[in-house]
Parts: structure tokens; C-alpha cells; sequence
């Protein structure tokens, strides 16, 4: 996945390649998001206000339960470090954590970690969709 991601590909075909049609996603204590339109319609909205990204840096990848019986079941943690402006004016820097739980090879469940009040703008109320 994340050698996809260096391709830079459109949203809709990361959820599309990756998500199952019914995967639920959270950010932080937010009411979660269910179905992969609704993630693609907010994603094409984050990367509508996006400027410039300074910085897109993958750390830590945990992975748990995957196994020669259920390779494409399991859970992976993903720590990334995010810099970035925005189209209104705005610099974002995050540090999050990405907890994915993967069912025959798609991810069915994934919740975001990260501090949200460095999000302003339009971007915060892009963030609150759910």
C-alpha cells in the first residue's frame, strides 16, 4: 500500500484499490464515517484546499494477526508525519497514528489519531464530516 501511495494516485482509486464499499473511519472521537463515498468525497475536498505539501513522511508500520492461514486479515498501525498549507492561508503539521483492521485484503475499519486543533480553517470543517 504505501508504494501506492507514492504514486499519488486520486483518492477514489486508493479507497476503491484498498477500502471495503462499507468501512467504517473515524478521526479521533469523532462520530465515525461509514462507506467508502463519503471518505473519497471528503478526501477530493482535503486535496481541493491543499496548496502545498512541504512534508509527507511515513514512520513506524506495526502489523498483527496476518498469517500464512489469513494473509489478507489482520491490523497495521501507520504513524505519519504530515506538513502542509492550504489554498485559505493555513500551515498544518500533524503527527497521527492510522489504526487499520484489513478483511480479505481490504481495510473494513480504520481510525485516525492525531491532535486536531493545529487543523484550521477550511480544512476544520472539512474535518468534521462525518
Amino acid at each position: 500500500m504505501l508504494e501506492f501511495l507514492k504514486t499519488n494516485p486520486m483518492p477514489e482509486q486508493v479507497y476503491e484499490r484498498f477500502y471495503a464499499e462499507d468501512v467504517v473511519v473515524q478521526e479521533n472521537l469523532q462520530p465515525p464515517r461509514v462507506g467508502r463515498s463519503l471518505s473519497i468525497e471528503r478526501q477530493q475536498q482535503m486535496n481541493d484546499n491543499l496548496k502545498e505539501v512541504h512534508e509527507f513522511k511515513i514512520g513506524a508500520v506495526l502489523v498483527d494477526g496476518f498469517s500464512e492461514a489469513h494473509p489478507l486479515d489482520g491490523r497495521s498501525v501507520i504513524e505519519a508525519h504530515i506538513d502542509l498549507s492550504t489554498q485559505d492561508g493555513y500551515r498544518i503539521r500533524i503527527e497521527e497514528l492510522a489504526i487499520q483492521t484489513w478483511k480479505d485484503g481490504q481495510i473494513i475499519h480504520e481510525r485516525f489519531f492525531y491532535d486536531p486543533g493545529n487543523i484550521q480553517g477550511k480544512s476544520k470543517e472539512i474535518n468534521a464530516i462525518h
